[in-house]
C-alpha cells in the first residue's frame, strides 16, 4: 500500500468518525418553518472529503455515517438515514458535475469558482429530494406523514389547506428552500476548514 493509499483510508477514516460523532452529539439548528427538519453539522465532514479526497471519499463518508445511523434508534431506522444519505449523495454529485464543467470550461481560471459548486450542488439536491419527499409524504406513508405536516404547518404558519396535494406541495417547496440552504450551510464551511488544510499543507512543505 503506498503513501497515497494509505492517506486516503485514513483521512477518510477521521472524516467518517467526525460524522458520525457529530451526529450523535445532535449538532443541528432547527429550520424554522419546518422545525422537524434541521441543518445538520455532521454533513460538513462528507463534504471536507470530497474537497480533499474526491466525490468517492465523500460518498464513502456519508455512506459509513448512514451504517452508525441505523445502529443506533431514530424514529424509523431506515427512512431518516436514508434520506439523510440521499440529500448528501445528490449534493456531492452536484459538486463532483460543478468540477468537471470547471475542468472543461473553466480552466483558464485559477480555481474552481465556489458559485458553481453551490449552484450545481443546489439543483442537484432541492430535485433529488423533492423527488423523495414526494415518494415518501405522498405515495409510501400519506396517513403517517401528512397529518403531522399539517398539523405543524397550522400551528407553526397557520395554513390551512384544501386537499393533500395542496399540502404536499407547501411541503415541496419549504423542503426546497431547506435543502437549498443546506447546501450552503454544508459547503461554506467546509471549503474554509479545506482552505486552511491546503495553506497548512504548503507551509509544511517550504
Amino acid at each position: 500500500m503506498n503513501n497515497r493509499s494509505s492517506l486516503w483510508i485514513s483521512g477518510v477514516a477521521l472524516l467518517s468518525a467526525s460524522a458520525i460523532l457529530l451526529a450523535l452529539l445532535h449538532l443541528k439548528v432547527p429550520f424554522p418553518l419546518l422545525p422537524f427538519l434541521t441543518f445538520r453539522f455532521d454533513e460538513i465532514p462528507c463534504v471536507i472529503a470530497f474537497l480533499i479526497f474526491g466525490f468517492r471519499a465523500g460518498l464513502v463518508v456519508a455512506f459509513i455515517e448512514f451504517l452508525a445511523l441505523n445502529l443506533g434508534k431514530p424514529y424509523h431506522v431506515l427512512i431518516g438515514p436514508s434520506m439523510k444519505f440521499f440529500a448528501i449523495a445528490s449534493m456531492l454529485m452536484g459538486f463532483a458535475v460543478a468540477d468537471k464543467l470547471w475542468e472543461l470550461r473553466f480552466r483558464e481560471l485559477k480555481r474552481p469558482s465556489i458559485v458553481i459548486f453551490l449552484f450545481m450542488g443546489v439543483i442537484f439536491r432541492v430535485s433529488m429530494m423533492a423527488f423523495a419527499t414526494l415518494i415518501l409524504y405522498y405515495v409510501l406513508f400519506p396517513k403517517l406523514y401528512l397529518p403531522f405536516a399539517k398539523g405543524l404547518l397550522s400551528k407553526v404558519m397557520g395554513l390551512n389547506f384544501s386537499s393533500d396535494l395542496e399540502l404536499v406541495s407547501i411541503l415541496l417547496l419549504l423542503t426546497s428552500l431547506f435543502n437549498m440552504l443546506h447546501v450552503f450551510f454544508s459547503f461554506i464551511p467546509a471549503s474554509i476548514i479545506h482552505k486552511l488544510y491546503v495553506k497548512t499543507l504548503k507551509k509544511s512543505s517550504t
